[in-house]
């Protein structure tokens, strides 16, 4: 019964107030010789976001004017999302996003990846607004994945390779 009642008060809890967290996966693709990024966000937290950031009042779901909404979302995904691969940047395109259920995908690229020793990743979409945001970051290199946490007070990781 005391397990039954801790379950219940903590999703009461959690309802009450909610964990932010978005996922960022990356992957090599050494045919292509590029960073894959995908980035998944929950839609209520980049609504708010947006509309906040931008001084706007957007619907995510049901945009009146998609190209609009998809120039925000590439603007701040891309300003928020800083890759440096050996030290260097490389070239990077927006390749758009799509909504599964609650939560949205972002995609990107960065080009002319062959090799890494090292990798700089900061994250700080959604930390001007939620202190508790948490980014997991899943990075797929030589068939290998390591993951790390970045949060408001340590928003970068360097991930490292042989």
């Amino acid at each position: 019964m005391t397990f039954l009642l801790s379950a219940i008060t903590f999703w009461v809890s959690m309802l009450l107030h909610p964990f932010h967290v978005s996922v960022c996966e990356i992957e090599h693709d050494a045919d292509t010789k590029a960073l894959q990024i995908s980035e998944r966000v929950f839609l209520d937290d980049l609504e708010e976001t947006l509309n906040k950031v931008y001084n706007v009042r957007l619907d995510v779901v049901n945009p009146e004017n998609k190209a609009y909404l998809d120039s925000l979302i590439q603007d701040y995904i891309m300003s928020h999302l800083i890759i440096s691969i050996d030290g260097k940047q490389k070239k990077r395109k927006y390749i758009g996003h799509e909504i599964e259920q609650d939560a949205l995908w972002c995609y990107i690229e960065y080009y002319g990846v062959k090799k890494m020793k090292s990798v700089s990743i900061t994250n700080t979409i959604f930390f001007e607004l939620y202190d508790d945001q948490n980014t997991l970051i899943h990075f797929k290199y030589n068939g290998k994945t390591t993951s790390k946490r970045l949060t408001k007070t340590k928003p970068t990781e360097v991930f490292e390779f042989e």
